[in-house]
């Protein structure tokens, strides 16, 4: 269960940022994510999000564009003139398939659904809907949660961001908040806390999803939402809602994660790990910039360098540890898309031109990866990864594809010069 303790701001981000849970495409790259995070753990790779799917439609506070013409825009320290009428929360929670027909019943008449799709996300429901009002397919985002914890209302949000009303609810509004990664696309969005701790977040876009290039983003379709935020104000303050059931909080304390069995033990050298991914590599490479991170006291040794087989520069980098020893098979969270089941226990996966980016930045940048790994019985774990860019992130591709194919990065990841820091393997 996810915590519903968190601050207003990490509610407000989760509220719909992941609003096609059921698209193929979507959970691939889940997967491959899983890849990413664990390379990205260390200081040799950069950090993304989390695999946002739709980073435009996460619902950050932020700049000075809240509280638009169409809301009333009080001071955060003034309670609003305003006064809604909310009945209580019914006894009987709601389940997913009311959620979403009372989300249907509340939109204006203008607007039909052409796509909609609901799901428990843990703490509450989420719903996603794709809307058309004749000007142009729209996205809306619906987050709602019963009440749990103690509301943290207006202490952790910028000044002017948010503010309470007479009726004891505090409401959040950002007007056409616009991000630079979804050219165009801007979002009108809403959160709603009653006094009662329920809360509501909506969202609507000026484009619905789309898919480009493997990566799943929000596209332009027409020059506004077709939902300004005082229509998702009233939307949310609804006296027809009702909420999810309250999750049962567990009692039993976490297990603590045990170290890396690599900790203290003998380490190998960084500059050993960068031999040998240089005599690994396919001859007749022009390698170039080598560099290394982690070693001593890591409990990891990272190695990368720039090849260049004459058709351009590929960014290629390994990553060796040495984990907690576990069953190792096929299907689990965090295994690549393609995996078998070695010999002998351990499991080898691959990943194939895979998009670093989710969103509109790799329409910009057009970086894609092959990426192999390998995971023994005992905990020793590798992975090398070669792009079709200098980098991983930041720039623009520099070739049609990877250097290495994957079929190589298997073979390189398997040779037995490999020495993984913590074993004498």
């Amino acid at each position: 269960m996810k915590n519903l303790n968190d601050t207003l701001p990490e509610l407000m981000r989760r509220a719909t940022e992941n609003l096609e849970p059921e698209s193929t495409d979507l959970v691939e790259r889940g997967m491959a994510r899983g890849l990413t995070l664990r390379r990205r753990r260390t200081a040799l790779f950069t950090a993304t999000g989390a695999t946002a799917v739709l980073a435009t439609a996460a619902v950050i506070v932020g700049g000075n564009q809240l509280f638009a013409k169409d809301t009333p825009a009080p001071a955060a320290s003034t309670p609003t003139k305003q006064s809604t009428k909310i009945t209580k929360v019914a006894a009987k929670p709601a389940t997913m398939k009311e959620t979403q027909a009372t989300l249907t019943k509340l939109l204006p008449a203008r607007l039909k659904v052409a796509k909609a799709q609901v799901w428990d996300d843990g703490g509450g429901y989420q719903a996603s809907l794709i809307v058309n009002d004749g000007k142009g397919l729209s996205l809306l985002g619906l987050a709602i949660r019963p009440p749990f914890g103690q509301s943290q209302g207006c202490s952790d949000q910028k000044p002017g961001t948010c503010a309470p009303r007479a009726d004891g609810s505090v409401l959040t509004v950002v007007k056409e908040e616009v991000d630079e990664r979804t050219p165009g696309v801007l979002t009108n969005r809403i959160y709603l806390i009653r006094p009662g701790g329920e809360t509501i977040a909506l969202s609507s876009l000026n484009g619905p999803t789309v898919t480009r290039n493997g990566a799943v983003t929000v596209e332009k379709s027409r020059p506004k939402p077709p939902l300004t935020t005082a229509e998702l104000v009233k939307i949310a303050d609804s006296d027809t809602w009702r909420f999810p059931p309250k999750p049962v909080e567990s009692n039993t304390p976490e297990k603590p994660q045990p170290p890396s069995p690599g900790v203290s033990k003998p380490p190998v050298p960084v500059q050993q790990t960068l031999q040998t991914l240089r005599a690994v590599l396919p001859k007749g490479l022009q390698v170039t910039q080598p560099q290394t991170r982690g070693g001593t006291p890591e409990d990891y040794n990272a190695a990368s360098v720039i090849v260049d087989d004459g058709k351009g520069k590929s960014y290629v980098e390994a990553f060796v540890t040495y984990e907690v020893p576990t069953v190792k098979k096929c299907g689990v969270e965090g295994a690549p898309n393609h995996c078998k089941v070695l010999p002998g226990g351990g499991v080898a996966g691959w990943d194939k031109n895979s998009p670093e980016y989710s969103d509109a930045r790799q329409n910009k940048e057009g970086v894609l990866g092959n990426t192999a790994v390998i995971r023994y019985p005992d905990g020793r774990y590798i992975s090398i990864t070669s792009y079709n860019a200098i980098a991983e992130k930041g720039f623009k591709h520099t070739r049609p594809k990877p250097a290495i194919s994957v079929e190589k990065l298997l073979d390189m990841a398997g040779d037995k010069d490999w020495k993984f820091p913590g074993t004498k393997k």
